[in-house]
């Protein structure tokens, strides 16, 4: 089974460090992180996005040590707290953007860029700007945009936090479903407790840039 690996990592930061002995998420698997702010739930994901260089250690997914590649090589998608959606595009242009990097033709990425849409239940929006949307709107634009590039590895960061509780059960749902579907490996760092206990299978707790705890989440 396809596997997220780390291996003895170091992130060193001026005066902060990271330090994670091993740690695996395997495909179709959710990671939950918690901790304080600044214990390293956002360092660890942008070390994994190679965001952040390691001073030690290896990053592997499938065996292959992508901590030695560029940031656009590891296939990894990220989805932080706030969209950043482009404003200049509409809803179905910004979820195919990275298919428009990738190279595919119009038709294509449309067609595809449609149907994570309506996973997602936007397939309405698609042309809508981003300012005539809403935020938990805006936030499930964001995720549909993370997974229709195919990357086999989704960091979410703190993705849910600026939700009302609807669009939070919508977001949770959403990709809950897409997980299992399409195999991903997913760390989710949050602070609320209810999407860790809805959505991981495993949780950690790191305090101090160090992994205290490491559990099953009990359903």
């Amino acid at each position: 089974m396809a596997e997220l690996k780390l291996e003895n990592i170091k992130v060193k930061r001026e005066s902060f460090n990271l330090e994670i002995p091993l740690l695996c998420v395997s495909a179709g698997k959710i990671l939950g992180v918690q901790g304080k702010s600044g214990s390293g739930k956002s360092t660890l994901l942008n070390a994994i996005a190679g965001f952040e260089p390691l001073e030690e250690g290896t990053i592997l997914f499938e065996g292959r040590i992508i901590s030695a590649m560029p940031t656009e090589l590891r296939r990894v998608a990220i989805v932080f707290q706030r969209p950043a959606l482009f404003s200049h595009l509409n809803v179905l242009d910004n979820v195919c953007f990275g298919l428009k990097v990738q190279g595919m033709r119009l038709a294509e990425r449309q067609k595809k860029g449609r149907y994570w849409l309506e996973r997602f239940g936007l397939g309405h929006l698609s042309d809508r700007f981003p300012h005539e949307i809403s935020g938990g709107e805006a936030q499930r634009v964001a995720l549909a945009r993370s997974v229709v590039v195919g990357f086999p590895v989704l960091l979410l960061d703190e993705p849910f936090s600026a939700l009302d509780v609807e669009s939070k059960v919508k977001c949770r749902m959403a990709v809950k479903e897409v997980v299992k579907e399409l195999s991903l490996a997913v760390i989710l760092v949050s602070h609320d407790a209810e999407d860790i206990q809805s959505l991981a299978d495993d949780y950690c707790l790191l305090e101090l840039g160090k992994m205290i705890k490491f559990d099953s989440v009990k359903k």
